[in-house]
C-alpha cells in the first residue's frame, strides 16, 4: 500500500504545448494515488485541492486521459502511443475517496480505475467503499479492479508451506477477489490487478499472466511496448510526490527500452549487502547512452555501459551495484534525456525487497 520514498526529482520549466512531430517513443503514465484527505498517512495522501489541481493540469494541458482497458488496448495493438497519454488508479478502495473526492470526479468526469479487496470492504465498511458507492463512482469515471482479497504481501509463504502451497493459495485469493467483483459488479470485470505493496516476483507474475491478468505494481516510469504485462510502472502521485511542478517531469516522461536481466526478482535473497543490477537497453535514435545515469537512495549512480553482441540486438548492458540495500521496499531510477523533445526524459525503474533474516519486512 506504501510507495517508498526514493527516485529522482527533475525541474523542468517548459511549455506543455510540445509538439507531437518529435521522434520520441511515447507510452501510457500511469499515476497511482490512495487516500483522499487531510487526516491520513501524509505519504499516500493528497489532498481534494490536490487532487482537483492535479485533474485540471490535465484536462488544461491536453493530456490524453483514458481508461486502464483503453490503454491496454492501445498497448497491445502495436500502434503508436498518442503524445501525453495518461491513466489514473486509486489503490484499496479507501471511503475517502467517496467521501473526499466526489465532487472531484463529478466536477472534471475522468477515466480512473480504483483496486479493491472485497475481504476488507466486508470486514471494515467504515474504512472502505461499498459496492453501491463504487457503482455511484462508475458513473463519474471510476472502474473497480482487483487488489487481492485482503492486502497481504503476497511473496510471503506460510511456516510450513511449499513453493507450489503457496503458488495454489495466491491463485485462490486472486480468483476469488475476481469473483468477488464480477459478483457484486453484475458481470464481468476487466481483469486488472495491483499486486499489494507493489510486491511481485517471477511466480507470481506468471501466475497473473497465465490467469490472463495485466498487473500493475508501484516502481516508476511509463508503460511502453516493452513493458511486460505482469509487471507495468506507476508513478506515485500522493504526499512529496503531489507537487506538480515535479509530477510534470513523470506526466511528460517517456518509456526507457530496457529489461531487468539481474536481479531475476524484485524480492532479493536474505542478508544481502550487496546486489548487482543489469539492465538490457535497447538503442533507440532519440536518445545517447552516454546520457543515461541511475539513481539509488538519493544518490547518482554512473553504470558501466557495454555495446551488448551481435546475438542480443542493437542496444546496451548497463551494470551497477547497490552496496547495503535498507530493509524492506526501495528502488532503482534510471533516466536519460530525449534528443528531439526537450526537456523530456526516459525512464526505467527496477523494484526492490530486501528481507530480514526472517523473511520479511516492514509494510
Amino acid at each position: 500500500m506504501r510507495s517508498f520514498l526514493l527516485g529522482v526529482v527533475w525541474l523542468i520549466c517548459i511549455p506543455l504545448g510540445i509538439s507531437t512531430s518529435h521522434a520520441a517513443e511515447h507510452g501510457v503514465v500511469v499515476l497511482q494515488y490512495h487516500h483522499v484527505g487531510d487526516d491520513t498517512p501524509r505519504v499516500t495522501s493528497v489532498t481534494a485541492a490536490e487532487l482537483a489541481q492535479h485533474f485540471g493540469f490535465l484536462v488544461e494541458n491536453d493530456f490524453n486521459v483514458i481508461s486502464l482497458s483503453q490503454a491496454q488496448k492501445l498497448i497491445t495493438s502495436g500502434e503508436p502511443v498518442p503524445d501525453k497519454t495518461v491513466a489514473i488508479t486509486f489503490d484499496d478502495g479507501w471511503r475517502n475517496l467517496y467521501d473526499n473526492g466526489l465532487q472531484v470526479f463529478k466536477q472534471f468526469n475522468l477515466p480512473f480505475t480504483v483496486f479493491v479487496n472485497p475481504e476488507l470492504m466486508a470486514e471494515s465498511p467504515h474504512l472502505y467503499l461499498s459496492w453501491q458507492q463504487l457503482s455511484e463512482l462508475a458513473d463519474y469515471g471510476a472502474s473497480v479492479a482487483n487488489h487481492s482479497s485482503t492486502h497481504t504481501h503476497m511473496t510471503w509463504q506460510q511456516a510450513g508451506e511449499s513453493k507450489s502451497q503457496w503458488l495454489e493459495r495466491q491463485k485462490k485469493d486472486v480468483l476469488a477477489a475476481q469473483a468477488a467483483l464480477d459478483s457484486a459488479l453484475d458481470g464481468e470485470q476487466p481483469q486488472h490487478f495491483a499486486y499489494p505493496y507493489g510486491e511481485f516476483n517471477p511466480q507470481l507474475a506468471a501466475l497473473l499472466e497465465q490467469l490472463g491478468f495485466i498487473a500493475f505494481g508501484q516502481h516508476s516510469g511509463p508503460w511502453g511496448a516493452t513493458t511486460p504485462r505482469a509487471a507495468i510502472p506507476r508513478f506515485p502521485a500522493s504526499g512529496h510526490y503531489a507537487n506538480l511542478t515535479t509530477l510534470k517531469t513523470k506526466l511528460l516522461s517517456l518509456p526507457l527500452p530496457a529489461r531487468t536481466v539481474e536481479p531475476a526478482s524484485m524480492v532479493l535473497e536474505k542478508g544481502s549487502d550487496e546486489v548487482a543490477v543489469e539492465l538490457s537497453v535497447r538503442d533507440i535514435d532519440d536518445f545517447s547512452i552516454d546520457g543515461l545515469n541511475c539513481f539509488y537512495q538519493g544518490q547518482q549512480i554512473n553504470p558501466t555501459k557495454q555495446a551488448a553482441g551481435a546475438s542480443q540486438g542493437q542496444g546496451w548492458q548497463l551494470s551497477l551495484t547497490l552496496e547495503k540495500p535498507p530493509l524492506g521496499r526501495s528502488r532503482v531510477n534510471c533516466t536519460v534525456a530525449s534528443q528531439s523533445a526537450q526537456g523530456r526524459f526516459y525512464w526505467y525503474s527496477v523494484p526492490l525487497v530486501r528481507p530480514n533474516e526472517q523473511g520479511r519486512w516492514p509494510d
